[in-house]
């Protein structure tokens, strides 16, 4: 069970004492649940809030249902799960989603357990009910003080907000539906394969000349954001924008059947929704290639795409790879190198992001070298290179594949050389 407010897709509830209410009508089977409270007020980026909050109800929806417990949302933003012990474990599973979902955030990021960074707490409503209803309560206190002082200062506020839309009229618009539904019809008419773009993957040992190893083929959304509509946030809506990446898979992969691209026919990755490998559009794709051919090519998939349904990623992976595809998993920050187990996900390849921080996180963490050794240098590809620093340290840990616009400039002043191919 659910609660709706009016107006809404999301379910909000308006007044903690709903909350209340829910735990006062369990009766005596509270002490068979929990409440998992999510600090959402705390996150530091504030457009994060309303455009992952559908990310947050589907991630924890169904293991919600599967309980008989309800979902709230609290005036001040902050999110309540009542949930039943037997599901305790996929909760546990979800607030490893979330924490990718939030990665970028500074308010957890420092931390690899949301419980431990204080965004998430969970009560044991058996022994923990009391506390939990004061931290609720607490919540409203709080903010009922919030919506006095914003009450005090309307006008002053309703001024900085006509001078602030007045002195920027090209503030971009949001990803809606009808907008996607423009772009995607106009994509059906132009040249497609004018959005197609390629970013060698590149190996580098000392100062030696790049050797190109495989090219990354991929649309570039800034150029498809200048191209068709330059003020729209495609990133604004998280799962509109994923169904136009979707959309984009499937036109690259029927631009590459017909050789749109120039006739790239082998050496390549193409960075895919895990959804994409699963779709008909895919079998097509796979079906006009030479069986040769697949060992050369690698599937890209992106770390919160793994992440949010697991089973399709092993799914998707497994008939890859016996059909000859390598797999690499893309999107991995220096600071979450530690939790990837790339054995045990059975990938080829992993990509590291390179970040001027790199070096810090380095200094900090006396281990991440074990966590190089156990990913293996040889399979380890540091990508956004844009400056030769990002060498030099990817050297000095072993690591021999890059790939970024200091790469492709490398390579630009070189002569096109042998091609490798990527062996197990």
């Amino acid at each position: 069970m659910v609660i709706f407010s009016k107006n809404s897709e999301l379910p909000l509830v308006q007044k903690d004492s709903l909350v209340l209410d829910f735990l006062q009508k369990l009766g005596a089977g509270i002490d068979n649940f929990q409440a998992l409270y999510l600090h959402i007020s705390r996150l530091q980026n504030q457009s994060l809030r309303m455009s992952q909050r559908q990310a947050l109800f589907d991630t924890f929806d169904g293991a919600v249902k599967k309980s008989n417990g309800e979902i709230f949302s609290l005036d001040n933003e902050d999110m309540v799960i009542v949930y039943g012990e037997n599901v305790s474990d996929e909760i546990q599973a979800c607030l490893i989603k979330i924490r990718f979902l939030f990665h970028d955030d500074a308010a957890i990021r420092q931390s690899a357990d949301l419980l431990q960074s204080g965004f998430a707490e969970i009560f044991d409503l058996k022994t923990q009910a009391e506390a939990f209803k004061t931290l609720v309560k607490k919540a409203k206190a709080v903010e009922n003080n919030a919506q006095t002082a914003l009450k005090n200062t309307a006008d002053a506020a309703k001024t900085s907000v006509a001078n602030h839309i007045l002195a920027n009229r090209k503030l971009k618009r949001p990803l809606t539906p009808t907008i996607l539904a423009k772009m995607q019809k106009a994509l059906s008419m132009m040249d497609f394969s004018s959005l197609i773009r390629r970013q060698s993957v590149c190996a580098i040992i000392g100062k030696s000349v790049p050797q190109m190893i495989f090219d990354e083929v991929f649309v570039s959304i800034a150029d498809l954001r200048d191209m068709l509509m330059p003020d729209v946030d495609l990133f604004s809506n998280p799962w509109l924008f994923m169904y136009l990446t979707e959309t984009l898979d499937k036109r690259v992969l029927a631009s590459l059947s017909r050789h749109d691209d120039g006739a790239l026919t082998s050496n390549f990755s193409l960075n895919l929704n895990v959804s994409t490998v699963l779709s008909d559009d895919f079998l097509e794709f796979d079906e006009n290639l030479n069986p040769i051919q697949r060992s050369t090519i690698v599937l890209e998939f992106q770390l919160i795409d793994i992440f949010s349904d697991i089973k399709a990623f092993i799914l998707a992976k497994t008939f890859a790879q016996y059909r000859g595809y390598k797999i690499c998993i893309d999107g991995i920050t220096v600071d979450k190198l530690q939790y990837i187990d790339r054995e045990h996900l059975q990938s080829d390849l992993i990509k590291i992001i390179w970040h001027p921080s790199f070096m810090d996180v380095i200094r900090e963490d006396k281990h991440f070298t074990d966590y190089v050794n156990k990913a293996e240098r040889s399979r380890m590809i540091l990508c956004r290179v844009d400056d030769p620093q990002a060498v030099d340290i990817g050297n000095s840990l072993g690591i021999n594949l890059y790939q970024g616009r200091y790469i492709q400039r490398l390579l630009a002043a070189q002569p096109r050389k042998t091609i490798f191919s990527i062996k197990k």
